[in-house]
């Protein structure tokens, strides 16, 4: 793991967000703001490559310095891809002995549906083994998911702003593609970057990358 911005040596627990960040939005902020109430520090880890995408006109590195400007939190890049293994990277590479894995709703329904080539029993099984060693903190958005009750007792609810439920990365994209308004959806730290990268690069050729 390359950090960017390392974490404090005297935090004990800390939260490892991962996430696409295509851009930062108001709502990545408020999810990381939540979680501190929780864990010492939040890492906000971005993979060199995703499992199910690639990166696109807005690279790994303009992704890297959004993130920088919009929060003060340690920043990372993980040579993982899944969350599970960038969260034993972190807590190998920091020797945290409390590392929890900060994603929104959409990721933690990811991580319980994802296909990682297993029989029933084993995908079961290793699901219960790593959220045994990495509890998911997230925060309800629209769908209103439902955990399996299997593996409800390692999900924690965070508490957030409801007024932000609905901000999204692709509702920013969305919004400057269709010149609507945008500006209010992302850290105001940020927002001249976000219209310098997004507004005249691959988001008006009409990529919808997540």
């Amino acid at each position: 793991m390359r950090f960017l911005r390392r974490p404090q040596r005297k935090s004990r627990s800390i939260a490892v967000f991962c996430g696409a960040f295509h851009p930062p939005t108001i709502a990545h902020v408020e999810l990381a703001r939540s979680a501190r109430a929780v864990v010492d520090e939040v890492l906000w880890v971005m993979p060199e490559r995703f499992p199910h995408k690639t990166y696109d006109q807005v690279t790994l590195p303009t992704r890297l310095r959004l993130i920088l400007e919009a929060t003060h939190d340690a920043v990372a890049i993980s040579s993982e891809s899944l969350f599970f293994d960038i969260a034993a990277e972190a807590k190998r590479d920091l020797e945290i002995p409390n590392v929890k894995l900060l994603i929104g709703e959409d990721g933690a329904r990811r991580i319980v549906d994802w296909d990682y080539g297993f029989t029933p029993e084993n995908h079961r099984a290793y699901l219960e083994t790593n959220l045994q060693r990495f509890p998911i903190l997230t925060a309800r958005r629209q769908q209103l998911w439902q955990v399996p009750p299997e593996y409800s007792p390692w999900f924690e609810w965070l508490d957030v702003d409801q007024e932000i439920a609905s901000v999204s990365s692709s509702l920013v994209r969305e919004q400057i593609a269709v010149a609507q308004p945008w500006r209010h959806l992302v850290p105001q730290s940020i927002v001249d970057r976000v219209a310098e990268f997004y507004a005249s690069g691959g988001i008006l050729s009409g990529q919808k990358g997540a």
